[in-house]
């Protein structure tokens, strides 16, 4: 690889936060290499029972010492630990409530200490960035479920914002989601792409109330979800969509960096293929495009990105924002992660929790 080569699939790679299939180095090595991700994310697929905690630890230290050799910088090592049914890692694990229980029985300070001592556990992991807090208002019957703290814009924030204290104090960086807010929707992105008819003023109110207040407090990242808001935009869903990423960025002044949501989602894919939403999701203004799992999605955006970068097509201007506030989530990581020592603590409380039991 030439130095011209290897300098566009480094700063295409920036671009992307990618999922792995299985559970050993070799193929994180390989993905790290040849890929040069921003991050990696974890599921529980990549989690392996027999080894534990020990060898995912291993696993994401292996990784973080193979891109500091091979890329130069360290890598984002993201997980969705939102607790109830969104929470990857079994036990010794703390097992979290839902939000909505998390809210229905507990204040914000308990909530808090409950949230803290399972981001001490992924950070003694070697995780630094949670999907999560989710921000979204919810109304009855939306699939989101148990996942949002509740229907009032003040109570999501107030949780949010207990949660998100809590992540800082283990040292990891949140992610809030899924903006604009996807409470009123009765469709899961996961399947095939909502449209919510939410008028401008409810949005304004109610579903950007928390993204908005959190935001200005400092919160590092945030997520956007596969939606369409014709009050917003009437011809693209957020993912691709200019408008109202850039209203993110520049109505709100948020200084943070913006995430899309899984490009593999059925949303995404029943729609546009996997590089063409990958380029498309840049040029709206997302930082990251996360790709979760299946490596040909990988290679297909990785491809599509390097063309589109070597075409102007994605503008110097728009990669080095991309990047720019990539690197500013890692300068901030360097600042809030605790001494090894705190870490090996807390590593050893974990590892003394009771097992799975069959």
């Amino acid at each position: 690889m030439t130095d011209n080569s290897l300098e566009l699939a480094d700063l295409v790679g920036r671009l992307i936060l990618a999922g792995f299939e299985g559970r050993h180095f070799p193929e994180v090595a390989e993905l790290i290499t040849r890929v040069r991700p921003a991050g990696l994310i974890f599921f529980k697929r990549n989690y392996d029972r027999a080894g534990g905690p020990a060898q995912l630890r291993e696993l994401i230290a292996s990784a973080q010492a193979l891109a500091q050799s091979q890329l130069g910088r360290p890598l984002l090592m993201a997980i969705d630990h939102e607790g109830g049914l969104v929470q990857r890692l079994p036990t010794p694990y703390t097992r979290l409530p839902a939000a909505a229980e998390m809210a229905a029985n507990f204040g914000p300070s308990e909530a808090a200490g409950l949230t803290l001592q399972g981001a001490r556990e992924l950070a003694a992991t070697g995780f630094n960035l949670n999907m999560a807090p989710v921000l979204d208002v919810a109304r009855p019957g939306s699939f989101i479920g148990s996942r949002s703290f509740g229907d009032s814009p003040e109570l999501v924030t107030a949780y949010g914002r207990a949660c998100l204290a809590a992540y800082h104090q283990a040292g990891l960086l949140g992610v809030g989601k899924h903006f604009p807010g996807l409470g009123a929707a009765m469709i899961d992105p996961h399947h095939d792409l909502p449209t919510l008819a939410t008028p401008a003023s409810r949005l304004r109110k109610v579903d950007l109330s928390p993204f908005q207040a959190l935001g200005r407090e400092g919160l590092a990242a945030i997520m956007t979800t596969h939606a369409r808001y014709p009050s917003m935009d009437g011809h693209r869903p957020v993912t691709f969509s200019g408008k109202i990423v850039g209203r993110l960025k520049r109505e709100t002044g948020f200084g943070g960096a913006v995430l899309t949501d899984d490009l593999e989602m059925g949303a995404v894919v029943k729609n546009i293929q996997p590089g063409e939403a990958a380029v498309q999701a840049i040029l709206a203004g997302h930082d990251l495009a996360l790709i979760c799992r299946r490596r040909a999605y990988i290679n297909e955006a990785q491809e599509a990105l390097a063309t589109a970068v070597r075409r102007s097509r994605i503008s110097p201007g728009r990669l080095a924002d991309a990047t720019g506030r990539t690197e500013a989530l890692l300068s901030r990581l360097s600042g809030l992660w605790p001494a090894q020592a705190t870490l090996d603590q807390w590593f050893g409380e974990l590892l003394n929790r009771r097992q799975d039991q069959p």
